[in-house]
C-alpha cells in the first residue's frame, strides 16, 4: 500500500498531467481555428465542398466564439460574410461552451 506522502505525490503528478493535457488541447483548438479560418479565407467555397454541412456550421460557431473572445472582429465579419455567401440560411451562433472550455 502507499503511504499518505506517496498518494499525495501520485495525485499531484496526476493533476499536473491533466493540466498539461487540457492546456495542449486548448492550444490545438486555437491553432485549428486559425488554420480553418486561413483555409476559408484563401480557398473560399472550395474549402467546404464535399464536407458535412452540420460539422462546418459547428466549426464556424466555435471559431466565431473564439474570435469574439479575442475581440478579432474582422475575422468575425469575414465568417459572417462567408456564411451569408456560401451557406444560405445558416445563422451563426457563437458556441458559448468555448468560453467555458478555454477558462478551465
Amino acid at each position: 500500500m502507499y503511504d499518505d506522502d506517496e498518494e499525495d505525490e501520485q495525485s499531484e503528478r496526476s493533476n499536473e498531467l491533466k493540466k498539461k493535457v487540457i492546456e495542449r488541447a486548448k492550444k490545438e483548438f486555437v491553432a485549428g481555428c486559425y488554420d480553418a479560418y486561413e483555409m476559408l479565407s484563401t480557398k473560399g467555397k472550395e474549402a467546404i465542398d464535399g464536407t458535412n454541412p452540420k460539422e462546418i456550421q459547428k466549426a464556424i460557431n466555435r471559431m466565431m466564439a473564439l474570435f469574439v473572445i479575442n475581440e478579432e472582429y474582422e475575422r468575425c465579419q469575414f465568417l459572417k460574410s462567408f456564411a451569408d455567401k456560401h451557406m444560405p440560411g445558416f445563422e451563426i451562433t457563437p458556441d458559448n461552451n468555448v468560453q467555458k472550455e478555454l477558462s478551465l
